[in-house]
């Protein structure tokens, strides 16, 4: 089960119907989020608007976003920045375009 699955569901128990859980949640997707689990704690990223491949260079790793703040991937030199198109790709062509 997805955490999608899993919060449609908790969004119908708690008494919304089922268009409405769904609404709820792509309203909450679109919506600007602030970074976390990627990127420097100390120097906290809120991205807002757009659908950008955003690429932060850390002290050892390499971060890959989207510019409405979800987390894509990270990874270590000398991995090609290649690895980011692909899920990025696949969130702005699926999750996005909802």
């Amino acid at each position: 089960m997805s955490a999608r699955t899993d919060i449609l569901n908790t969004l119908e128990r708690a008494g919304y119907k089922n268009r409405e859980a769904v609404s709820l949640l792509e309203r909450a997707d679109k919506e600007p989020h602030t970074l976390t689990g990627l990127g420097d704690p100390e120097f906290p990223a809120t991205l807002s608007g757009g659908h950008a491949l955003i690429v932060e260079f850390g002290d050892e790793e390499i971060y890959g976003y989207c510019q409405c703040g979800k987390a894509l991937d990270k990874l270590r030199p000398p991995q090609s920045l290649d690895q980011f198109a692909g899920p990025w790709e696949r969130h702005v062509l699926t999750e996005v375009a909802r």
